[in-house]
């Protein structure tokens, strides 16, 4: 779903529809590919290339190929992967972790809370 203000895209929702569309991707595309791929107003392929450059500068897209035709993107990460990375950056900014884990623990759905029980107790397994 994309977040619109008006006849725009919310901030930073480009940002992540792009993401999603290279996520669903299981092989490299054009900036053209994933622009036709995007829903709502369709942004310039300017814009495209610019919010891919972005991306490429955070480390989140990759580049393949040469010449600015051949030029194809993928994402570095899982969409999954890249869930995990932000859940553990804003665990490592907080002052007390211990709170921020509870608070976390407390906000999950019963089954949510089952499959983060096992995958603990297989962590625990491993480690011992």
């Amino acid at each position: 779903m994309v977040a619109l203000i008006g006849r725009k895209r919310a901030p930073g929702a480009l940002e992540a529809e792009i993401m999603q569309v290279l996520w669903d991707r299981a092989e490299p595309i054009s900036a053209r590919e994933v622009q036709e791929a995007l829903t709502g107003p369709e942004p310039a392929t300017t814009t495209v290339l610019t919010v891919l450059d972005r991306l490429h500068k955070k480390g989140l897209v990759r580049r393949c190929g040469e010449g600015p035709r051949k030029v194809r993107f993928t994402a570095t990460q899982s969409g999954e992967e890249q869930a995990s990375t932000t859940m553990l950056s804003a665990l490592g900014g907080a002052t007390d972790r211990e709170a921020v884990l509870l608070k976390f623990a407390g906000n999950l759905q019963p089954d949510d809370v089952d499959v983060l029980r096992r995958a603990l107790e297989a962590n625990t397994r491993q480690r011992g």
